[in-house]
């Protein structure tokens, strides 16, 4: 049966996923069977990763014996239940008798009375279903829109919660996907079409196109064969915020998988050169790959920690972008696991490491060249935090606003760029442009040296 097997494939793809904390996709055999099997497993599968601290609230809310006992085989299948129930367009009665039937497989035979009763007993009172009790805010609302309470708390605080509310029913719907067009418009469109995919122009990015599914689009092979780019806008936005000019020398320090590195090339005309380095040696093949099909030839490829640039390096790139590692808590509606593999502490680390890359980097603008900072994220300490603190131990460097024919709209009032999904339809981003001083006198550069070590 159709329908239960693609409900049997995503209960085991929830299960492997949660065993090895990552959220791997697809299974093989998934990618063999027709697409809108393999749309219904996607959905599946990332419906209830989204929904998951939510589902099993409700769900421990119906389940009569302590929740501890609940076997996880079968807690899986009632996620999917009630994530079909409450959040889907599957009728009710179908919804119900699919988990049954998953149970029978996934689980074993006598779990599908449980599974019955539970789903009915939910169906029953779903216009009235329990809402989370907790004294703490944040656990409320992090239980209501299935976020923990962690991000919810940094969020409040940042936000409010009338934003961080917005914010979390973003990350828990379908996302849209930014597409660029390079080449074959018409064909690309088309089989958008023919598999009834919408599709709009983006309000800010010449040529790009904000798709709900971008499947169509890799089966035909126009992914394959550059002439399409999956791309979010804000991503390309950060590129157009360092306004990349012909001719000149570009280092893309975190590079890989490479998509900024393309766009920069591009918009050079093959022109100049743009280095792209990362020290992840493997990914940087993707960009490779990509290159070729491009046919961009101004792209100099070098894996090696940005945290230690080579001398060659040294005061020798007109521009330099740094993409840095970060929480990616602007993509939360694309990785829908990201929320739940994420940790508080992780945040210790990764600032630490984006100020290791922010001075390496600006080791190697040249005197009045441009480093531009750009995260994923959204979290303010990643961000106004990490630049502010930046420009105290580099004085040297001065806060710009993007250019003149950046979105005005895109530009808060400190003069970053800076993207909040839930406002701009875009992934959340980050970038500053930080402009390096003319060459200075000897004398007056040791002076600022020994200031900066003072500030350090």
């Amino acid at each position: 049966m159709v329908f239960a097997s693609a409900r049997v494939e995503a209960a085991w793809q929830l299960d492997k996923n949660e065993d090895r904390k990552s959220f791997v996709g697809l299974s093989r055999s998934d990618l063999e069977t027709d697409p809108g099997r393999e749309r219904q497993v996607r959905d599946l599968v990332a419906g209830v990763t989204r929904w998951q601290r939510y589902l099993d609230f409700i769900i421990d809310s119906f389940y009569k014996s302590k929740s501890g006992n609940l076997e996880h085989p079968l807690r899986t299948v009632l996620r999917i239940g009630v994530y079909e129930l409450l959040f889907s367009e599957t009728p009710d009665h179908a919804a119900i008798h699919e988990a049954v039937e998953a149970a029978k497989v996934h689980v074993r035979q006598a779990a599908s009375g449980l599974t019955n009763g539970m789903l009915r007993s939910i169906l029953r009172a779903k216009e009235s279903l329990p809402e989370p009790t907790d004294s703490n805010l944040a656990t409320r609302l992090g239980i209501r829109y299935s976020h923990p309470d962690w991000m919810v708390k940094r969020w409040l605080e940042d936000f409010g919660e009338e934003d961080t509310i917005e914010l979390m029913k973003h990350n828990n719907v379908r996302p849209i996907y930014g597409v660029h067009v390079v080449s074959q418009a018409e064909e690309v469109f088309a089989a958008l079409d023919e598999a009834s995919i919408s599709y709009e122009k983006s309000p800010f990015v010449e040529g790009f196109w904000r798709l709900t599914s971008v499947q169509p689009l890799l089966r035909g092979g126009f992914l394959k064969s550059g002439a399409v780019r999956i791309q979010d806008e804000a991503a390309a936005l950060v590129v157009h915020s360092a306004d990349p000019q012909l001719g000149e020398r570009i280092l893309d320090m975190c590079a890989a998988p490479g998509g900024k590195a393309l766009y920069l090339s591009m918009l050079m005309e093959g022109t100049g050169e743009v280095v792209a380095s990362d020290i992840h040696k493997r990914r940087l093949n993707l960009l490779r790959t990509s290159a070729t099909a491009l046919e961009l030839n101004n792209i100099t490829i070098d894996a090696r920690d940005g945290t230690n640039p080579p001398e060659q390096w040294i005061g020798s790139f007109d521009k330099v972008l740094l993409d840095a590692p970060c929480t990616g808590m602007g993509v939360l509606s694309k990785r829908a696991d990201m929320r739940w593999n994420r940790q508080e502490k992780d945040l210790e680390e990764l600032t630490a490491l984006q100020k290791q890359l922010l001075d390496a980097a600006a080791l190697c603008v040249r005197p009045g060249g441009l480093l531009v900072y750009s995260t994923c994220t959204i979290d303010l300490e990643e961000n106004h935090a990490q630049v502010s603190n930046f420009l105290y131990r580099n004085p040297e460097f001065k806060l710009e606003v993007p250019p003149e024919h950046f979105p005005p709209s895109l530009i808060n009032d400190d003069g970053y760029f800076e993207s909040l999904p839930f406002k701009t339809g875009m992934d959340g981003a980050f970038s500053a442009r930080l402009r390096k001083t003319e060459e200075i006198s000897g004398e007056v550069e040791e002076g600022e040296k020994e200031g900066t070590a003072k500030h350090d």
